[in-house]
């Protein structure tokens, strides 16, 4: 979605605000809530009527009824004249579209021609008839595009002056090419474009990529010049971008972005245990702690900073949250619009829940997108699912990326990788089978075997629910979710399933997951460490945006702002590493990781205004810099 629909949401908002229940209640689809906030007050008054009685109704429904309005409000000769008119209007446009049918044919047929018109691999005898009978077909094709198309006799140097994408470009290079071929003006000494002074003007005009425009049929086209295609780069450049982080919380899309070659200036985060996380697996990282609202950005504006990205709190929009969006008092949507306002960088990413395009939250997201537009960026919306990267989870995130206008065009959000699917018998059998379980095998062979239906399509291998920031009190219908699964969601466990907890249970025994098992289906690697107790970390855990999308959100603005191409089929197969961080005489498991399945959460230091000082870390981890 473009920003321009961003006054859309709030028209609707303050349109059917009246309405609002009745609408919820009839689950009425966001397309119809936009045409009737579009309609005039009697159109939208009958249709809320009729939706109210228990019609279902469509856009072009409320168009009708806005049609049969008007036409009731004519005099018979004002329908006369209007349905001669439509009459005529109609027939034109057929002739028209015949006109353009008629086109499309035959320059599909020219484009199959031109494709086994090989001069230098012919006898002569076949050189004058392939090139008579593209001259013909050229001859009669041309009519045709004037009737549809009209003339376009611009001279060649102004045609490629034209915008590369407009239209009128394409049908004044599609006229001039059509007339070359009929008046025989090919092969030999013309060769095969329109100009061939320059290797580059033979590649733009060339007849076959010219005439391509105007025809639906994709010809089996063998350039005579045959093009380099992109090189789609394996590995990062060497050059890092940089990047400036609102809401960073323990380290997902920071990780993620770490590796997409982004340099972090700054990470905000207002979670003490949080903010440790970060400076814990990442000593020279510049972790700032504190609350964005009483931070001043301006600072950073000089820095050209070519990121600013954030994950603001979710739970205004989640269900868990009960959706209060801006009269949530953790909602921090316009302070993100505000850091990006001040700090002017060449790119924002901005993450959150599906439920903050919910029609409820409409006004909101709107005044949220349009300080973007005042501040000159464009934006779009992307949907992300974890599973499509390889996530053994149902994990659906929205991102609202943001360029300058002239920058947008470049972007391209990252491929999808359905055929990566996971489930959750490969991720968790290790860790299940840790403490001794008999039942992990089976368990996990359960997992990979059991059929699911995924978004109405029967997919084999279960994914883990959504991970959330609450440790436990799952409600009933999230239980029984889980339960399906082979899960039971009910608390975190200190340790992995013992077979003595599974003999205890008898034949219903369901594993819990343990915190490192819920940051392992959130794509965070094993070495990754949280502060805090076992609320904290879960909470932090649930919290997180997986690596890989912060990876693959990063590659796909780094390849809008430097003109890259790469492969994400290798680059998001790499393993996520620690970097930074020389571990020196580190002490077993169950002195310093956070979340190990043997032991708890690592404490947070005591002190709260100083979280994990060099001194602390020192003390308590063990660890030293590289």
């Amino acid at each position: 979605m473009d920003i321009a629909e961003a006054g859309t949401y709030s028209k609707v908002t303050k349109t059917l605000k009246t309405s609002e229940e009745m609408l919820r209640e009839a689950r009425v689809q966001f397309s119809v809530l936009k045409a009737l906030a579009a309609a005039d007050d009697e159109t939208r008054s009958e249709a809320l009527s009729r939706i109210a009685g228990g019609a279902t109704l469509g856009s072009r429904d409320i168009s009708a009824i806005r049609a049969e309005r008007r036409k009731g409000k004519q005099t018979f000769a004002e329908q006369s004249v209007k349905a001669s008119f439509r009459s005529s209007a109609n027939s034109a446009r057929r002739r028209a579209a015949d006109a353009v049918r008629e086109v499309d044919k035959g320059a599909a047929e020219l484009l199959a021609l031109l494709h086994t018109y090989r001069p230098k691999r012919m006898t002569d005898e076949q050189r004058v008839d392939a090139h008579a009978g593209i001259q013909a077909a050229a001859a009669a094709l041309l009519p045709a595009f004037v009737t549809a198309y009209g003339r376009h006799d611009l001279p060649l140097a102004d045609v490629l002056k034209l915008p590369q994408r407009a239209s009128e470009r394409h049908l004044a290079l599609a006229y001039a090419s059509i007339g070359a071929l009929a008046e025989g003006r090919f092969g030999g000494d013309y060769q095969s474009a329109l100009d061939n002074s320059s290797l580059e003007t033979q590649w733009v005009t060339h007849f076959q990529e010219c005439i391509q425009p105007v025809t639906s049929a994709v010809a089996p086209i063998t350039y005579d010049i045959v093009p380099e295609e992109p090189a789609r780069l394996k590995r990062l450049p060497t050059q890092k971008l940089t990047v400036v982080e609102l809401c960073a919380g323990a380290g997902g899309m920071s990780l993620g972005l770490e590796t997409a070659g982004f340099h972090p200036l700054a990470l905000f985060e207002f979670d003490k245990h949080a903010a440790a996380t970060l400076r814990l697996n990442r000593p020279l990282w510049n972790v700032v702690e504190g609350d964005i609202r009483q931070v001043d950005f301006k600072s950073y504006r000089k820095e050209g900073v070519d990121l600013v990205v954030g994950g603001p709190p979710c739970q205004p929009y989640s269900v868990d949250g009960k959706g209060l969006g801006k009269d949530d008092d953790r909602d921090l949507l316009l302070e993100c619009a505000r850091a990006v306002d001040e700090i002017r960088p060449a790119s924002f990413v901005f993450e959150n829940v599906a439920g903050v395009l919910n029609a409820r939250h409409a006004d909101h997201v709107g005044n949220f997108l349009k300080r973007f537009r005042k501040s000159g960026y464009s934006v779009q919306i992307v949907r992300m699912d974890a599973e499509d990267y390889g996530l053994a989870q149902e994990r659906t995130r929205i991102l609202f990326v943001g360029m300058r206008r002239d920058a947008m065009a470049a972007f391209r959000a990252p491929p999808t990788f359905p055929e990566w699917r996971s489930n959750l018998g490969d991720v968790l059998e290790d860790l299940m089978a840790a403490n001794g379980w008999e039942g992990a095998k089976a368990w996990a062979e359960a997992r990979r075997n059991q059929i699911v239906i995924r978004n109405g399509v029967e997919k084999r291998g279960a994914l883990a629910s959504t991970i959330v920031g609450r440790k436990g009190g799952s409600r009933e219908k999230e239980a029984t979710r889980w339960a399906a699964k082979g899960i039971d969601i009910a608390t975190v466990a200190d340790a992995a399933p013992t077979q003595e907890q599974a003999d205890k249970a008898g034949a219903g025994f369901l594993p819990q997951l343990t915190l490192r098992m819920r940051a392992r289906l959130q794509g965070v690697p094993d070495n990754w460490d949280f502060v805090g107790g076992k609320d904290s970390t879960a909470r932090q855990v649930g919290n997180a945006v997986p690596p890989v999308i912060g990876k693959s959100i990063g590659l796909a603005v780094r390849s809008a702002l430097a003109g890259k191409n790469f492969d994400y089929s290798i680059m998001l197969r790499e393993p996520f590493e620690q970097q930074g961080i020389l571990y020196i005489d580190a002490p077993p498991p169950l002195q310093h990781r956070g979340i190990d399945e043997r032991s708890s959460a690592l404490p947070c230091p005591p002190s709260p205004t100083a979280p994990c000082s060099a001194n602390w870390l020192s003390k308590n981890v063990g660890h030293g810099r590289s």
